[in-house]
C-alpha cells in the first residue's frame, strides 16, 4: 500500500489584525473572525489478487481497493492508466467510486498492451482520484501499485478495406488486375475494442470513399444512401443498387471508427503537426508505400513477412522537412495486430506467412495471413 500526501484545501481563513494600540483581549474569550473548518483529503489504494477475464462474468470488475478519507461529505471517481511491462504504452481507463471497471475496458487495454495471448500479465498502475468536496475537485495520485490479469483470447474481426479518390489507388482501379492490398487499403483493428475497425489519413477535399468486406463484391458495402445517410448493405437486394461513396467535404486529417456489429461510422477530425515519411522499413525490409493517389497522402505501408520461427520486427520510417531530416521507429507488444508507439519494443511474431499493413497517423498494424 502506497500512501501520498494530504491534500489540504483551505475553506478560508479569516486573521483579525489588531492595531499596536489596541489592548490585547484574554484568549479565554470567544474570539470573532475564527478560522473556517478545513477539508482535507486523504487517499491511498491497495492492490486486489489476480484476474482471470476468461472466466469473469460481470460486467464491473475490481481493479484496486481504494480508501478515500474526508472530513466532509465527497464523492470520488478514478482514471487509472495502465502500461504495459516497460511502460511505453498506456491506457487510461474509468474506475468508479469502489475502484471497479468495465470488464470490457480491462479486457481492451490488457489486449492492446500485452497481445490476445491468454497468459497472466502483470501491469503497473497510476491511479488519479478526483474527490468533489462542495463543488471543488481535489486531485491525488497513487503509483506503484500493479494489476494482475489474464486477458481472453479474442479473435480478429474479418479484414474490411477502404477505398475511395484520396485512398489506396484512387478510385476506378481493377482490384483484381491491380491486387487486393496494394489498390486498396486494409483497415485496422481498434487495439482496445476488437469490434471496431480504425483508419487514419490524409482526405482531400470532398473527398469520397466507402468501406467495403470484399472490393468487387456487392454485399458487406457500407456507404451513402444518396441522401447523406451512412448505412450498411449486407447484402444487395435484386434490383437494388449498392450504397454510394462517403464524401468528407473539408480536406484534412481524419480518423474513421467503424463497428460493423452495431453498424455505426464515426469521422473525426485530427489535431496536430503530422509527419510524411519518405520510406518505411520493417526490420531491414523496405514496405511499399499504399496510396499513390495524386489527391492523398501515404500514411500505409504494405509489406510481406515469412516467419519462420518466433520473431520480432519493429517499424523505422525516415523523412525530412523543414527542420532537417529525421527517423521515427516503432514497436509493440500485441499480435498479430495492435498500435506500436515510438521506441517501443519489439512486436513478437508468431511463425507463418503474412501480408502487413501499418499506418504511421494511428501505429495501428496488422500481420494478416496469407
Amino acid at each position: 500500500m502506497k500512501k501520498i500526501t494530504l491534500y489540504t484545501i483551505l475553506a478560508g481563513a479569516g486573521l483579525l489584525m489588531a492595531s499596536c494600540t489596541d489592548d490585547y483581549k484574554d484568549w479565554s474569550e470567544p474570539q470573532g473572525n475564527s478560522q473556517a473548518e478545513t477539508t482535507v483529503v486523504s487517499f491511498t489504494a491497495t492492490e486486489v489478487g489476480a484476474i482471470d477475464l476468461r472466466t469473469v462474468a460481470d460486467e464491473s470488475i475490481q481493479i484496486f481497493n481504494p480508501a478515500v478519507a474526508c472530513n466532509q461529505d465527497c464523492n470520488t471517481t478514478y482514471d487509472v492508466a495502465i502500461f504495459n511491462t516497460d511502460k511505453t504504452d498506456s491506457v487510461v481507463i474509468k474506475a468508479n467510486e469502489e475502484g471497479k471497471a468495465m470488464r470490457a475496458e480491462v479486457q481492451g487495454a490488457m489486449v492492446a498492451l500485452f497481445g490476445t495471448e491468454e497468459v497472466q500479465r502483470t501491469a503497473p498502475m497510476n491511479i488519479t482520484a478526483y474527490t468533489v468536496v462542495d463543488g471543488t475537485a481535489v486531485r491525488n495520485r497513487v503509483e506503484g501499485i500493479n494489476l494482475t490479469a489474464t486477458p481472453k483470447f479474442q479473435e480478429l474481426p474479418p479484414v474490411w478495406f477502404i477505398l475511395g479518390n484520396c485512398v489506396g489507388r484512387g478510385s476506378g482501379v481493377n482490384h483484381k488486375t491491380m491486387g487486393l492490398y496494394t489498390s486498396t487499403v486494409a483497415m485496422y483493428v481498434n487495439p482496445y475494442n476488437y469490434e471496431e475497425l480504425v483508419y487514419a489519413s490524409y482526405f482531400c477535399d470532398n473527398a469520397q470513399f466507402k468501406i467495403i468486406l470484399e472490393p468487387g463484391n456487392k454485399e458487406n458495402v457500407i456507404g451513402d444512401d444518396g441522401s447523406g445517410n451512412i448505412v450498411y448493405q449486407e447484402s444487395k437486394p435484386e434490383g437494388g443498387t449498392t450504397p454510394g461513396n462517403i464524401t468528407i467535404k473539408d480536406a484534412g486529417y481524419y480518423r474513421i471508427t467503424v463497428n460493423v456489429e452495431a453498424k455505426t461510422l464515426e469521422i473525426t477530425p485530427m489535431s496536430g503537426v503530422f509527419k510524411a515519411y519518405s520510406t518505411m522499413k520493417m526490420n531491414d525490409t523496405n514496405l511499399s508505400v499504399i496510396t499513390t493517389s495524386t489527391l492523398g497522402e501515404n500514411h500505409d505501408w504494405l509489406g510481406d513477412a515469412t516467419v519462420a520461427a518466433d520473431g520480432t520486427f519493429t517499424f523505422t520510417g525516415n523523412g525530412s522537412d523543414d527542420q532537417g531530416d529525421f527517423t521515427t521507429s516503432w514497436g509493440g507488444n500485441a499480435f498479430p495486430a495492435g498500435k506500436a508507439v515510438k521506441n517501443g519494443s519489439a512486436i513478437p511474431a508468431k511463425p507463418g506467412n503474412y501480408k502487413v499493413v501499418f499506418n504511421d497517423l494511428l501505429g495501428t498494424y496488422r500481420f494478416i495471413e496469407k
